[in-house]
């Protein structure tokens, strides 16, 4: 009995420590900007959102600019699901300012896709800062957050 708890706990061990792994696998990071965990609803149609939180560590703004990927034809930055809004051309960066992103609010607009997405895929997507540079992202289509 000793035996079977001492290895239970052995593996609960290593489940614990292996999360941090896990987690730092799907957050990247750019000079001082940190981009967590991307994350894309599954779709129907030829457009679709990607969702992650970005925060900019350094002292001086910075901005994302801009972003592709070789999944859809263009990707608008946008500060709402609203279709008659305007996109944005920038979303700002603000020092030490969490910008987080979800469904209904600020996000990316993946357009003109090349096939639907499904839970269980994964896509990378290049994301252009407007002073730290660029940066290829992973995202993961998932049917509820994974963040």
């Amino acid at each position: 009995m000793e035996i079977f708890c001492l290895q239970r706990r052995r593996t609960l061990l290593a489940v614990l420590i292996s999360f941090p792994t896990i987690a730092h696998a799907h957050s990247y990071k750019l000079g001082d900007i940190a981009v967590g965990h991307a994350w894309a609803l599954p779709t129907q149609s030829v457009d679709g959102q990607l969702f992650f939180p970005m925060v900019n560590n350094g002292k001086e703004v910075d901005a994302l600019v801009a972003a592709r990927s070789s999944i859809c034809t263009e990707i608008e930055l946008r500060r709402n699901n609203r279709y008659d809004d305007p996109p944005l051309d920038q979303m700002a960066l603000e020092p030490g300012r969490p910008v987080p992103m979800r469904p209904t609010a600020r996000h990316l607009r993946l357009i003109g896709l090349t096939k639907p997405l499904a839970p269980g895929d994964n896509f990378t997507v290049i994301l252009d800062f407007l002073n730290a540079g660029e940066v290829e992202i992973e995202a993961h289509v998932e049917v509820a957050p994974g963040n």
